[in-house]
C-alpha cells in the first residue's frame, strides 16, 4: 500500500500546497517521485504482472504521450505540448502503481483506504478553514467554493472522486465500526464539499456513477444506506451550503463561515449515525434470498423513480419541446448575471462555444490535429465568447482537436481498456463495483470539463482505476519485463521529468536574484530548449531597448503565442522603433482579433508612427 500512499501525498500536496496548478514545474517534482517510485518497485524484484489488458491501457497511455510530445512540431505552443506529454506519461505511471503492487483482496481493501483518508481528511482540513479562516472570502469565487484546487469545477471532482470507495467501506460488514462510521463521514465530508462548489458537471457525473454502481453492484443493498444518509444530510443542508452564492458582498465571510460550520456538523452528525448503523447491521441478519428481493426491489424503485419523474415531467410542463429548446438556448449562453438560489440551476456557459470549435478543428485536422496544448490558439481566432480557455473543457473534444484521430484511439485504449476490466469485475465485489463507479464518475466529468488538465483529481482517479483492474491475485513479474519497465520510468525521471523542473527553478532564481540572471538563465535555457520563460524572464530584467533581443528570440520559437507578439509589439514602440512596433501588433491582432489590449496598443503604435 506504500506506492499507493506516495501517490496520494503528491495529490494531495499538489492540491493544497500548489491550489491543484496546472503548471508543468509546480507538478513536475511530484511526477519525479512517482517515476522514482514504479522504477525502484520494477527493479527491486517483487514487482507483480500487471492485468494484460490494463498494461496494454499502460503502453497505450505512454503512447499517447510519445504522440503528444511529438505534435509539439506542428503545435502553436511546443513547450506546453511538451508539458501535456510529460503530463500524460505521469498518468500512466499511476495508473501502473497499482497494477504493479495490488496482489491480493487486503492490498485492494488497503490502498483504496489510502485513498479515501486522503481525500477525506482534504476535505475536513478544507471545511475547517471555511470555519476558522482569517478571511474565508479568499477561498472563494463568485459565491463557489474555490479551494484547495483552485478552480471550483476540478475541486469538486477532486472530492467526489472518492466518494463511492468510502460508501463502500461505509458499508463493509467486516470492517470495524469505527473505520465504517468514519467512512460515512467521509463520504458525507466529500459530498457536502462537492454542494460548497456548486458543480453541475460533477452532479451530472456523480448520477451516471450512481445508475452504473447501483446496476452493477452485487451488494447493492448494502450500499444503499449509507448513500442515502449522506444524501440525506447534505441535501437536507442544500441552503446553508449554498448560502455563498446568494450573500452580498457584505454578507459573504459570514455564510462562508455559516457553510463551514454545517459542513463540520454533517460529518459529525454522519460519524454518530455511522456508529448506529454499524451496531445494528452486525445484529441484523438477512437471508441471501430476502436480500437478493430487497435488493431487486430497490433496483425497481429507481428504475420506478426515473420513468415517474419522466412522466411528471411530460404531464407538469405544457410544451416539453419547447420548453427542452429553451433549456438548450439558455445552456449556449452565457449569462450575464448570476441567477437562480445556486449555481446548480443556472444552465448558461461557453461551453458550446468551445464544443462548437473543438469539433470544427477536428473537421479540418482529423488526423493529428493542431498540436498538443493547440485548442487555446485556435479558439482566440474561431472563438465567439471574450473567454480564453486554456482547452475545450472535454477531454475527448481535446484530443480530438489537439491529436486527432490518433491521439483520441490511444487515449480510448489508455483508459477504456482499464476501466473496461474494472466495469467486468465491479460484479464480483462492493468494493470493485465502488472502485469501478469512481472511475465512471471522473471520466463523465472530464467528458464536459477539464478536469485531467489537473493532477491533483486525476492521479488519484486514475489510482483507483488502476486498484479495481488488478486480478485476484498477483503473480511476480518476470524479469525480462522488469527491465524494460524500470528503465523507461527512471529515464522518465531524470531525463524528461526533471529538466524541464531545473530550467524553471532556474529561471525563477533569475527574478530573485538579478545580478546572477545571466548565468542562470543560461542554465535554463540548456536544460530546456522549447521554454520561452527564460526569454521572457531575460527581457523582464532588463531595459529597453535591450528586452527586444530576447522577446525576438521567444516569438522565434512560439511565433503564434499572441501574448510574445504582444510584448514583442509593445518593446518595439518603447524603443521608438513605431513600424517594427506596428508590424509585430498587427501579427498579434490576426492571432487574437477579439483582444482589447492589443487594439488599443495597435492604435497607439499607429498614431505615434503617423498611421491611420
Amino acid at each position: 500500500m506504500l506506492p499507493a500512499a506516495v501517490v496520494v501525498v503528491c495529490a494531495g500536496l499538489a492540491a493544497w500546497r500548489d491550489y491543484g496548478s496546472i503548471d508543468a514545474p509546480d507538478w513536475l517534482p511530484y511526477a519525479i517521485v512517482v517515476a522514482l517510485v514504479v522504477g525502484a518497485i520494477a527493479l527491486s524484484g517483487a514487482a507483480l504482472a500487471p492485468e494484460p489488458l490494463a498494461g496494454v491501457g499502460v503502453l497505450a497511455l505512454l503512447l499517447l504521450a510519445a504522440w503528444v510530445g511529438l505534435s509539439a512540431r506542428w503545435s502553436s505552443a511546443p513547450s506546453l505540448a511538451r508539458d501535456e506529454a510529460l503530463l500524460t506519461a505521469l498518468y500512466a505511471l499511476a495508473l501502473l502503481v497499482p497494477l504493479l503492487t495490488i496482489g491480493s483482496a487486503a492490498e485492494r481493501l488497503g490502498a483504496a483506504a489510502v485513498v479515501v483518508a486522503g481525500l477525506t481528511g482534504l476535505a475536513v482540513a478544507t471545511e475547517l478553514r471555511l470555519r476558522f479562516d482569517a478571511d474565508p472570502s479568499a477561498l472563494y469565487v463568485f459565491g463557489r467554493l474555490d479551494f484547495p484546487v483552485s478552480y471550483p469545477n476540478a475541486d469538486a471532482a477532486f472530492f467526489l472522486v472518492g466518494f463511492w470507495p468510502a460508501i463502500g467501506l461505509a458499508a463493509r460488514r467486516a470492517w470495524p465500526i469505527a473505520a465504517r462510521a468514519a467512512s460515512l463521514a467521509g463520504a458525507t465530508a466529500l459530498l457536502a464539499g462537492w454542494l460548497l462548489t456548486q458543480s453541475k458537471g460533477g452532479g451530472i457525473a456523480l448520477l451516471v456513477s450512481a445508475i452504473v454502481f447501483f446496476a452493477l453492484c452485487p451488494a447493492r443493498l448494502r450500499a444503499l444506506p449509507p448513500t442515502l444518509v449522506a444524501a440525506a444530510l447534505v441535501g437536507a443542508a442544500f441552503r446553508p451550503l449554498t448560502a455563498p452564492y446568494r450573500a452580498s458582498t457584505a454578507g459573504l465571510t459570514a455564510a462562508i463561515r455559516h457553510a463551514g460550520a454545517v459542513a463540520l456538523l454533517l460529518v459529525a452528525v454522519a460519524a454518530a449515525i455511522g456508529v448506529v448503523y454499524a451496531v445494528l447491521d452486525r445484529r441484523l441478519v438477512v437471508s441471501a434470498k430476502a436480500h437478493r428481493l430487497l435488493g431487486l426491489a430497490a433496483l425497481l424503485a429507481v428504475v420506478a423513480a426515473l420513468a415517474g419523474g419522466a412522466a411528471g415531467f411530460a404531464v407538469t410542463v405544457d410544451r416539453p419541446g419547447h420548453f427542452l429548446a429553451d433549456k438548450w438556448r439558455s445552456f449556449k449562453t452565457l449569462p450575464t448575471r448570476q441567477q437562480g438560489s445556486s449555481h446548480l440551476f443556472s444552465l448558461g456557459s461557453n461551453r458550446y462555444d468551445f464544443w462548437r470549435v473543438a469539433l470544427r478543428t477536428f473537421e479540418h485536422h482529423p488526423l493529428a490535429g493542431v498540436g498538443g496544448r493547440g485548442f487555446a490558439a485556435v479558439y482566440l481566432q474561431q472563438g465567439r465568447s471574450v473567454e480564453t480557455p486554456q482547452r475545450a473543457h472535454s477531454l475527448e473534444l481535446d484530443e480530438l482537436s489537439e491529436t486527432g484521430i490518433v491521439g483520441f484511439v490511444l487515449l480510448a485504449l489508455g483508459l477504456g481498456l482499464p476501466l473496461s476490466v474494472a466495469l467486468v469485475r465491479a460484479r464480483r465485489s462492493l468494493l470493485r463495483a465502488t472502485l469501478a463507479a469512481a472511475g465512471v464518475y471522473w471520466l463523465v466529468h472530464s467528458t464536459v470539463d477539464w478536469t485531467w488538465s489537473f493532477p491533483a483529481l486525476t492521479l488519484p482517479a486514475l489510482l483507483l482505476i488502476g486498484v479495481a483492474a488488478v486480478p485476484e491475485r498477483g503473480r511476480p513479474l518476470r524479469p525480462l519485463a522488469a527491465v524494460p519497465i524500470g528503465g523507461v520510468a527512471l529515464a522518465l525521471a531524470v531525463l524528461a521529468f526533471t529538466p524541464p523542473w531545473l530550467s524553471a527553478r532556474y529561471t525563477n532564481l533569475a527574478y530573485a536574484h538579478p545580478s546572477q540572471a545571466a548565468s542562470d538563465l543560461r542554465r535554463a535555457r540548456r536544460l530546456d530548449p522549447l521554454s520561452t520563460a527564460p526569454y521572457e524572464a531575460e527581457a523582464a530584467l532588463a531595459r529597453s531597448p535591450a528586452d527586444i533581443p530576447p522577446l525576438r528570440a521567444a516569438v522565434g520559437k512560439e511565433p503564434r503565442q499572441v501574448d510574445l507578439r504582444f510584448e514583442l509589439g509593445r518593446a518595439y514602440l518603447r524603443a521608438g522603433r513605431k513600424a517594427a512596433a506596428v508590424r509585430e501588433l498587427e501579427a498579434a491582432l490576426r492571432l487574437d482579433p477579439h483582444s482589447d489590449d492589443v487594439v488599443r496598443a495597435l492604435r497607439s503604435a499607429r498614431a505615434s508612427a503617423g498611421g491611420r
